[in-house]
């Protein structure tokens, strides 16, 4: 893959870790940048399922909310999210129910999700070679480290970054930005790993080359 490049490449999750080479030819790169749910670890039946117990929770029904429909807004945040699901199906969820409904759902079963095996390989070996790794989520902090800490690796990732720390979150670049300036990198040597489309879309924003790799 050429490091210049931000065209997008859709590959089978099995081929992640065997794409990108831990040392790339002409400079590569110098830095990589992973989302967290459904790139470094299988949460996002979990956070769909919270999803729907938040749902339920505040408004006593269930929605025609699908699992497609769900992964379309990979990438949102908590607010944005919720704004689209009082359009589309006549909700009153606030923010606030959202939050409390998925924290509660989320801390019994976050640690069920198992890792993404490719993704944490391509990371493993990237580190080994010298190169920097960040993680950058619009998640809240205690959930991406919840979960960066129940698939093991919590001590891999120098740097995290989250919702809590930018004002925009994804499909602005905010996220991606704020993590290669805290790595010391510039922008155009930092690789994203990204399983959804606005984490696509954020990752051009910023003018770094995207692995989009399909959601484990």
């Amino acid at each position: 893959m050429n490091a210049s490049t931000t065209r997008p490449v859709r590959i089978p999750r099995s081929r992640t870790a065997r794409l990108v080479p831990p040392n790339p030819p002409h400079g590569g790169f110098a830095a990589y940048i992973f989302d967290c749910d459904g790139t470094l670890a299988a949460t996002m039946a979990i956070h769909y399922e919270a999803w729907l117990h938040a749902i339920r929770r505040a408004s006593g029904r269930e929605i025609a909310w699908t699992w497609e429909d769900f992964c379309s807004m990979g990438g949102m945040s908590i607010a944005d999210t919720v704004t689209v699901l009082n359009q589309r199906h006549g909700l009153a969820l606030t923010v606030e129910q959202a939050e409390d409904g998925t924290d509660d759902y989320l801390r019994d079963h976050l640690a069920e999700a198992p890792p993404c095996e490719d993704a944490l390989t391509l990371a493993r070996e990237g580190a080994q070679a010298g190169i920097k790794l960040a993680v950058a989520s619009g998640g809240h902090r205690w959930r991406v480290e919840s979960t960066l800490r129940g698939i093991g690796v919590e001590d891999l990732f120098k740097v995290v970054v989250t919702g809590e720390d930018v004002q925009h979150a994804k499909p602005a670049p905010d996220l991606f930005l704020l993590a290669a300036q805290r790595l010391a990198v510039p922008p155009a040597r930092c690789l994203v790993i990204e399983d959804s489309p606005k984490g696509l879309e954020a990752a051009q924003a910023a003018r770094m080359p995207c692995l989009f790799v399909e959601s484990c």
